[in-house]
């Protein structure tokens, strides 16, 4: 999450060397540190999710159905590669998926060999990864103030084409008490559902629709996701 959601392994050393392997663009302080920290979690943290993101594959099914075959996807904070990468790979994208752990990557080459993924810290400006038709971005935008998410939007945007399709996922959290992932506890920001539509807007999208699903966290535990689906204008 940023800490970016997606990522982890310590299966860094022998992964394939497929397309997109050679393309890296060093990471700012924090995420070197949210690499190592999903380098360290390895496949522990897609078993951890598994079973557990219907709504995710659910959203990566309907945005589908909205492209043309063989489409440009972004899957920014792609992680292990599954399932989104894979689901949209499998549907006939043509799908670049983008993380800070090389760790998660290597699992993401060999779970998905049909998408080309790069390691880049993709709020590195100097990060060249392309244009796209849509760009997905589940759970990687976490734990950030609301100027952050608004500069982190207008990233995502700057690598949408005109009129495409822009649809990120964050869990709600409407309260800074602490929240459990994985081996850890922290205090999240804030990220309410009525304030996202409004940074979006900020940061030059137009908003569709903000979808409100039941999800559950890495432990089980009930919580919110928010699903904003946005256009650049």
């Amino acid at each position: 999450m940023e800490r970016t959601q997606d990522r982890g392994s310590e299966d860094t050393a022998g992964s394939e060397d497929t397309a997109g392997s050679e393309d890296m663009v060093g990471p700012a302080p924090r995420a070197a540190e949210t690499a190592a920290y999903f380098d360290s979690l390895g496949l522990g943290y897609q078993r951890a999710f598994e079973g557990r993101k219907t709504s995710q594959i659910r959203a990566a099914e309907r945005l589908m159905s909205r492209l043309d075959p063989g489409a440009r996807v972004l899957d920014a904070g792609c992680g292990t590669g599954l399932p989104t990468a894979g689901q949209l790979s499998e549907g006939g994208m043509d799908v670049t998926g983008v993380d800070v752990s090389e760790g998660l990557l290597a699992h993401a080459r060999r779970q998905v060999p049909g998408a080309r993924f790069v390691k880049a810290d993709l709020f590195d400006r100097r990060a060249d990864i392309g244009s796209f038709d849509a760009v997905v971005s589940f759970y990687a935008l976490v734990d950030l103030t609301a100027d952050a998410f608004i500069a982190a939007l207008e990233r995502l945007r700057d690598l949408t084409v005109t009129g495409g399709t822009l649809l990120v996922a964050v869990s709600e959290r409407r309260t800074d008490d602490e929240v459990r992932f994985m081996d850890t506890t922290y205090r999240p920001a804030l990220c309410r559902r009525e304030d996202l539509a409004d940074w979006a807007r900020q940061a030059g999208l137009w908003v569709d629709e903000l979808e409100i699903c039941p999800e559950q966290g890495s432990e089980g535990q009930p919580e919110t996701g928010l699903y904003l689906w946005a256009r650049r204008a």
